[in-house]
């Protein structure tokens, strides 16, 4: 049992260091993206997929994984020009199969992105002598805010450019989620709960009025908060965790300095806004993790 459990993380740990590999290669036009069609990919630069990007990723993560995996030795027989594609005229094939792999696919995909950073995250609280464990809601909700990260960078990288649209979404989404979080994984009323009910109303905001086309600045000042937060709550742990509470501090502090450098930005250009966010939204989702 042993070794089939060895064989199947060696299998899956492949596939996503291919399909990580590929997007790089996409993002930074190496290769041609009419040759190779990587779903996850797609989801990520694609300006339609927001707000639902949360349901359609765990579809695409799964698809590509299978596809760099199965989808090679398909390939190898002599089935279409690349791996993805081969998948695909096999189950087209296969009516029953296709239906069952579509399953396979989303709990892969929901594997990937809920409990492999689980159990990372988990390991790497567990090196740093953590007093608590960390909890599944933490965990999705560091997950949300990667993946708005994610999709807004591969915005940022991808050669169609960013439609400066989408950051009201990438940053809500988050803020809604964490406000949510907040309130209840400490369960009293301080700079948590406030910054919870603050995060609430904020991503409402950004959702029901989109704030009536303000200045971009305004996108930035949930990570100021967020960060204030994060150091107030870093000093709990001086004592009890201390490389907690340093790897925490630092993190705090360079998402007080993106969330600053993001309110100056626009003032000036907004080409570089993106990237800013993208950089604090991916910060946020490690504190998520860590705290």
């Amino acid at each position: 049992m042993k070794r089939y459990k060895k064989l199947l993380t060696a299998v899956l740990v492949i596939g996503i260091i291919l399909v990580v590999f590929a997007i790089v290669l996409l993002l930074f036009g190496l290769i041609p993206s009419k040759d190779i069609k990587i779903a996850t990919y797609y989801i990520l630069v694609a300006d339609f997929s927001l707000p639902f990007i949360l349901l359609a990723l765990p579809l695409a993560i799964g698809f590509d994984i299978i596809a760099w995996t199965i989808g090679v030795i398909i390939w190898l027989f002599g089935y279409g020009s690349w791996p993805g594609q081969a998948l695909e005229i096999f189950l087209s094939a296969h009516p029953v199969i296709h239906h069952v792999f579509y399953v396979v696919f989303l709990l892969l995909g929901l594997f990937v992105m809920v409990v492999l950073p689980y159990w990372i995250f988990s390991a790497v609280r567990k090196a740093m002598n953590t007093q608590k464990h960390l909890d599944w809601g933490s965990s999705i909700v560091g997950t949300i805010t990667l993946v708005m990260g994610m999709h807004i960078l591969a915005h940022f990288l991808s050669p169609r450019g960013i439609a400066t649209s989408i950051i009201e979404y990438v940053v809500g989404i988050p803020a809604l989620a964490t406000g949510i979080l907040l309130p209840l994984k400490y369960k009293r009323i301080d700079y948590n709960f406030l910054a919870g009910l603050i995060g609430i109303v904020y991503g409402i905001l950004l959702f029901a009025t989109r704030f009536n086309h303000p200045s971009f600045s305004i996108y930035s000042i949930w990570f100021i908060i967020y960060a204030v937060r994060g150091l107030l709550q870093a000093r709990t742990y001086r004592t009890t965790a201390p490389s907690q509470y340093s790897v925490l501090m630092a993190l705090n502090f360079l998402l007080l300095v993106l969330g600053m450098l993001g309110v100056i930005l626009p003032f000036f250009t907004l080409n570089s806004l993106p990237l800013v966010v993208a950089i604090a939204l991916i910060t946020e989702s490690v504190i998520t993790w860590l705290e």
